[in-house]
């Protein structure tokens, strides 16, 4: 079974509703752009109501079935959101979703989001029991060309006029974060509809209304974006984030990857997912664990230990060039 991105879901809603549509991911912003876009078209075809059931525990399929299987007379086209809120893949629960694809009709339209059990979902292909009137949407996270295809989508979903440099900063610098791509945009068409739109606009309207977190800088050094992660880091410093939570993060991650050298035979991703390292990194990792060296590792330790000190002690500019040495040591390191 196909995935649908959000750029193509539009025209195929408007063409057809099926009777199942599966959300796997865990984006935030594209799960409710997503259900947003299904309910509008929905509504329009006589969805006028829609519940939502919480499966926090095995037992909670229960009230599904029961929804499916009590209808009467007076029953009206309902949509109804099944939101997974568990995160362990077991018999009982494969065994309910059998199921709910039997029970599947025409006055009833689903919408499945399978949240945390996403990847398991998708690797164990379980979702092959689920055959006409289903469409799986896609809602992980885009990264790479998936990330330029959907900026090109909204751009011209809102008639935007955007200068190749103004793109190409947007593509580069926030790879991923969907929310703030879209909130720029947003504030973009508002001020200027009617105008190309350059670099200079794209930077002033960032700095105002992003927020970095400590994980974007330290996924771009995990990948080795040396301009990128020094971009961030100077943003965070402009935006007085707290230098300890910075070297924090970051010594964990550090620790996690030369534990990662030491094993001899190693599963990277069973690895990583029982340190709890959320799967959307997993490749950052990968790319770091195969590119950066030992020497750069122990270098970059003893570094954090002195900027901790240094801030117990005394705090001043000094503890941001010292993050960028870091940064430097990190991003370009090489086998």
């Amino acid at each position: 079974m196909n995935i649908i991105h959000l750029e193509k879901l539009k025209k195929h809603l408007i063409k057809e509703l099926d009777f199942c549509y599966i959300f796997l991911g865990e984006d935030d912003f594209l799960i409710n752009r997503n259900q947003n876009a299904i309910l509008y078209y929905a509504h329009r075809r006589g969805f006028i109501k829609t519940s939502t059931i919480n499966i926090e525990k095995n037992n909670d399929w229960e009230k599904v079935i029961r929804f499916y299987k009590t209808r009467n007379l007076f029953f009206k086209k309902t949509t109804v959101i099944i939101n997974v809120l568990i995160k362990t893949l077991n018999t009982i629960f494969i065994e309910n979703i059998n199921k709910i694809s039997v029970l599947l009709n025409i006055e009833i339209l689903t919408i499945l989001k399978f949240n945390h059990l996403s990847r398991v979902i998708q690797i164990k292909k379980i979702l092959s029991i689920f055959k006409n009137n289903t469409k799986i949407v896609s809602c992980f996270t885009p990264y790479n060309l998936q990330f330029v295809n959907w900026i090109k989508y909204e751009i011209k979903e809102k008639n935007l006029n955007i200068e190749k440099k103004a793109f190409f900063l947007l593509c580069k610098y926030y790879e991923g974060n969907t929310s703030f791509i879209y909130k720029i945009l947003e504030v973009l068409f508002k001020k200027c509809q009617k105008s190309s739109i350059k670099i200079e606009e794209i930077k002033k309207n960032i700095i105002d209304f992003f927020n970095f977190s400590v994980l974007h800088w330290i996924n771009a050094i995990l990948q080795g974006q040396i301009k990128k992660a020094m971009y961030i880091l100077n943003l965070l410093e402009d935006k007085k984030h707290s230098p300890l939570i910075l070297i924090r993060t970051l010594q964990k991650d550090l620790l996690i990857l030369m534990h990662m050298k030491r094993e001899k035979d190693i599963n990277i991703n069973t690895f990583l997912k029982k340190y709890n390292i959320d799967y959307s990194r997993h490749n950052f990792f990968i790319k770091a664990y195969k590119k950066i060296h030992d020497q750069s590792y122990f270098k970059a330790i003893n570094i954090l230990v002195k900027i901790e000190i240094h801030i117990k002690q005394k705090y001043d500019n000094s503890i941001w060039i010292q993050l960028q040495k870091l940064t430097l040591i990190l991003s370009s390191s090489t086998i």
